[in-house]
């Protein structure tokens, strides 16, 4: 089984071909993350100065999974462009897209006839350093017809409980529990390893969710739907604070490295062209992006900067996400402000988002 051939491979460190098939569900327009996403495609928004959809194919390049496809809906040419075939990255990218919204589960089905008969399948807006090899040998030994990856969550009521039985099998799922019905703080992580019978379990042609349709549905038909508990970092990138919370953990090596240049041992990272005013003071974490303008007296607190910004004398910029394209007018103030690609800001700004 391809599995087994991970694994082996792994092992003896020979270089992997075309071992498992991942799929990972970009469709979204990122409104959670507006207006940072108004101009920028969600699986592109910065992670410490490197697109976020590299952290993904990253993880699982280190895994020997190099045949990546990738569900798209939104702004489908775009992605093409910005991602293309993978050369790039050591991986080889296909496409399928979705005419309207199909939903978690549907997105799955309609990439059908790309898929293996084991499918490693990712949404597209979780960071993660999930050990593969464990989720899949794991998947294996249970003889599953899919696995779901789970995180421990500190409060799982915004998110759901998965809870699973000693033999490792899920038994339910309960969505937004109360305080009283908390047994478990085990939540999905949207990591999963989905069997050619799952995938057949999903309706062709509808809006169909994995989370609240597919899954509840196997266990109601007897499938054997296995629960892998990992303790691995996880993060949710999809809105506002968790994107700033991804950046400064990649900053500050909370998260596994991948690439090996994402740590800054200062808490200060800047990127190419960027020049910074040696009388301007930067506090950590801040992060920069490229061919920014950093000039006298300007103070930087705990924030992430895109490219192209331009930072005036005196400005003051704190706790603030700065999209590309910005102006940060002279002796101007921002704070506690997430502002979209092309702002300019030439007074104070508080808690605002422009």
């Amino acid at each position: 089984m391809a599995l087994k051939i991970l694994t082996n491979i792994l092992k003896t460190g020979l270089k992997a071909e075309v071992i498992m098939k991942a799929l990972i569900l970009i469709g979204g327009e990122g409104t959670r993350l507006r207006p940072l996403t108004i101009n920028t495609l969600k699986c592109m928004v910065p992670i410490a100065n490197r697109h976020f959809f590299e952290y993904q194919i990253a993880l699982l390049k280190k895994y020997g999974i190099k045949d990546i496809i990738l569900s798209i809906c939104y702004m489908p040419a775009r992605v093409k462009k910005a991602v293309g075939d993978g050369k790039k990255y050591g991986v080889r990218i296909s496409y399928v897209a979705e005419k309207a919204p199909l939903g978690t589960a549907g997105a799955i089905k309609n990439a059908q006839n790309l898929l293996d008969k084991e499918t490693l399948i990712m949404n597209g807006d979780i960071l993660t350093d999930i050990k593969l090899d464990e989720l899949l040998k794991y998947h294996e030994s249970k003889n599953a017809d899919a696995t779901i990856a789970l995180h421990e969550a500190a409060d799982p009521s915004a998110y759901g409980l998965v809870l699973s039985g000693r033999d490792g099998m899920i038994t339910r799922f309960l969505e937004k529990p109360k305080e009283s019905e908390i047994t478990s703080k085990w939540i999905n992580a949207g990591v999963y390893i989905f069997s050619k019978k799952a995938v057949d379990m999903i309706p062709a042609g509808m809006n169909v969710s994995v989370e609240r349709q597919t899954f509840p549905l196997m266990i109601e038909k007897k499938a054997r739907l296995a629960a892998f508990k990992s303790s691995r970092y996880w993060l949710d990138i999809g809105k506002i604070d968790k994107y700033i919370q991804a950046n400064f953990d990649v900053l500050q090596g909370r998260f596994e490295s991948l690439f090996g240049d994402e740590i800054a041992d200062t808490g200060v990272k800047a990127g190419s062209l960027t020049r910074i005013d040696t009388d301007a003071v930067i506090s950590s974490p801040v992060i920069i992006g490229k061919k920014c303008l950093i000039a006298k007296g300007a103070r930087i607190e705990r924030s992430i900067i895109w490219d192209n910004v331009s930072i005036e004398e005196g400005a003051r910029i704190t706790n603030s996400v700065i999209g590309s394209n910005c102006t940060i007018g002279a002796n101007s103030t921002v704070i506690n402000t997430v502002a979209g690609d092309g702002s300019v800001f030439t007074r104070f700004t508080r808690s605002g988002t422009k």
